[in-house]
């Protein structure tokens, strides 16, 4: 697991943990609302075009409507899983590790000391959030603006208990 740590790990710090958040299509969140309307939209698209068909009119022109609302839609549903896909997360013997690589913004990587002190919450899901309450340092890119987190772990709970553990200094 260590492979590829080489120049990021301190003396003696070794890789403990590595995983991926969910990556399955999921209903939640803002999604819904996004649904609603893309779906709104393009009943409407579709009932205008049919409309202007029936009418001998330029019927084509409600296609672009249509597909806008489709894509609203999906957009939503589908951005999540592909942000998952090129999401990372690690845990060393003392510190949480971030990672990205995400088209426009290019590779990132941050890490966050577990110290005792760090507040960490659980959202006691499956999958479930992790949320830390420090700031991750960059180690390559830009720092994020949103505060760091293991979001949608499938194995939130057992990961949770080994931060607990690298906290109390017993890994």
């Amino acid at each position: 697991m260590t492979e590829g740590w080489a120049d990021i790990l301190h003396p003696g710090e070794r890789v403990l943990w590595q995983g991926q958040p969910d990556q399955s299509i999921q209903w939640r969140g803002p999604a819904i609302p996004f649904a609603f309307f893309g779906v709104t939209f393009a009943v409407f698209a579709l009932l205008w075009m049919v409309k202007t068909y029936l009418s001998g009119g330029y019927w084509l022109f409600g296609l672009f409507q249509f597909c806008t609302g489709l894509v609203i839609t999906a957009a939503p549903l589908l951005i999540g899983p592909f942000i998952a896909r090129r999401t990372w997360y690690s845990l060393s013997s003392r510190r949480a590790f971030f990672a990205n690589d995400l088209p426009f913004s290019g590779k990132t990587l941050l890490a966050l000391d577990l110290r005792p002190s760090l507040g960490v919450e659980f959202d006691g899901k499956n999958p479930g959030t992790i949320r830390f309450q420090g700031r991750a340092e960059p180690i390559i890119g830009r720092q994020f603006d949103s505060a760091p987190a293991f979001a949608q772990l499938p194995d939130a709970r057992t990961v949770y208990g080994l931060i607990r553990d690298i906290q109390k200094g017993s890994v």
